[in-house]
């Protein structure tokens, strides 16, 4: 399994800590750029580290079995460069881990304006955003030129004591050359070989800061794959009821946000009204075990009994809910495969008829079921790609189903087609879990939750 792979399934084991952590951007960057930076590391630094450790030793023994004087300078000289190293390394590692977090902050940041700028061109705050980009840029500027800085020292400091090192030899050789107390054999034999003995180690400093990044990502990497696991256990195969008490949930920088309690029934509609900002995704992904509450807790009733949402085995968790996202992301392919990714078993037939339910009619495709999703390039429109999400959800066999925002951006037909859906799989029996900005009336629902300003 490699890097990329380890790093998507602790990413999937614990969303919520990924989210603390920097979110979705940061991963990416370690994802990409950041796992590419190790190829310094284990291509340069690492084989550099063996050449030092073995090198200097083996040409300071010949320069001692030469002219001991010599061999005892080397002795006491050659650990000042690993001893300067080590100092100025820490700033480096401390430099170099600031310099990720504020191309993470960037990188965040960079995506929260992508996703948002429709809103922000439609309310004119589009223009608003280039001096904020231009402060987060700055700053990763400045940190770069941090991390520069400390590099351009540590070469200046380590070139200097292995100059003055070889400098001191030279003299020592020198004088006794004067005296006659060594030959010019040996004196011109341990002045080539004595850059020998501190250029490995130079260059392992050298490899440390061009691999610094590298290093830093590193450490970043296996403090995720060695987080803990999730201490739930229990594997559950059917759902009776699920409830939760007031949760509260906190943000970095941000208000702790309170969600008042709930329950959900078989064969119920339960809806979750709040207006932009409140709360209402954050329920879904504490449902969804992405996100763990700072205080209360969701309760599960199962065939073996009553559980804590934390206590359930999270793939076993996971087979049981179907989402849809309110901003739906869609890998590479056809509108088939995609749908199928949901339910491989169904045929043309059932997937047509389900984005029939959903409001989207294979005529409005330009390419049926054979229509590329998930590229730049795909023709198709928010409200059809959130039909498709729709279907997408509706499709995977689960008792519970999870619709943030499901009839946001279609227009009144489609809205009035996709509340019937609704209302179809409640009929089945699947615990429904509806989030909206506005209570749909033409909807019966068992409960509602307000949420923030709609309270």
């Amino acid at each position: 399994m490699n890097l990329r792979e380890r790093l998507l399934h602790s990413a999937l084991r614990d969303g919520s800590q990924i989210a603390h952590d920097g979110g979705s951007a940061r991963l990416a960057i370690l994802a990409t750029k950041g796992i590419n930076d190790l190829d310094g590391y284990f291509s340069k630094f690492l084989p550099q580290l063996l050449i030092a450790a073995t090198v200097p030793a083996s040409v300071g023994l010949v320069i001692f079995l030469k002219d001991w004087r010599s061999g005892v300078i080397c002795l006491f000289t050659v650990p000042l460069i690993p001893l300067f190293g080590i100092m100025i390394g820490r700033y480096t590692a401390s430099a170099t881990g600031k310099k990720l977090e504020a191309l993470g902050l960037m990188g965040g940041y960079f995506l929260d304006l992508v996703s948002g700028l429709s809103t922000l061109k439609v309310f004119g705050r589009d223009q608003l955003q280039s001096k904020k980009i231009e402060e987060v840029g700055d700053r990763y500027r400045k940190e770069t030129m941090k991390v520069l800085k400390i590099s351009f020292i540590s070469s200046l400091a380590l070139e200097l004591v292995a100059t003055l090192s070889v400098a001191l030899m030279a003299v020592s050789i020198g004088l006794r050359l004067v005296h006659g107390s060594v030959s010019l054999q040996t004196g011109l034999m341990v002045l080539i070989l004595a850059p020998e003995v501190y250029w490995p180690i130079r260059q392992v400093a050298s490899y440390f800061h061009a691999a610094s990044d590298g290093i830093a990502v590193f450490d970043q990497l296996y403090s995720l794959f060695e987080r803990p696991a999730k201490a739930g256990g229990f594997t559950v195969k059917s759902i009776d009821a699920i409830s939760w008490s007031e949760l509260e949930v906190s943000y970095p920088g941000r208000e702790k946000i309170i969600i008042p309690a709930g329950q959900l029934y078989k064969g119920s509609i339960h809806t979750v009204v709040g207006v932009s900002g409140s709360g209402k995704s954050t329920l879904a992904k504490i449902l969804l075990g992405l996100l763990q509450p700072t205080s209360g807790e969701i309760v599960i009733t199962t065939e073996s009994g009553v559980h804590e949402i934390r206590e359930i085995e999270p793939r076993s968790w996971h087979n049981l809910v179907s989402w849809m996202p309110q901003e739906p992301i869609f890998p590479v392919g056809s509108l088939r495969e995609i749908l199928k990714h949901s339910s491989p078993q169904a045929s043309d037939d059932e997937l047509i008829s389900t984005l029939a339910a959903a409001g989207l009619s294979l005529r409005d495709l330009h390419n049926g079921l054979e229509t590329q999703i998930g590229t730049s390039k795909a023709p198709l429109s928010i409200g059809q790609l959130r039909k498709i999400a729709l279907a997408r959800a509706v499709l995977k066999p689960t008792p519970v189903l999870i619709l943030d925002e499901p009839s946001a951006s279609v227009d009144d037909l489609s809205e009035n087609q996709i509340e019937e859906l609704i209302k179809r799989e409640a009929s089945k029996g699947r615990f429904i879990l509806l989030i909206s900005h506005r209570k749909l009336d033409s909807i019966p629902m068992h409960a509602t939750t307000y949420i923030g300003e709609s309270a």
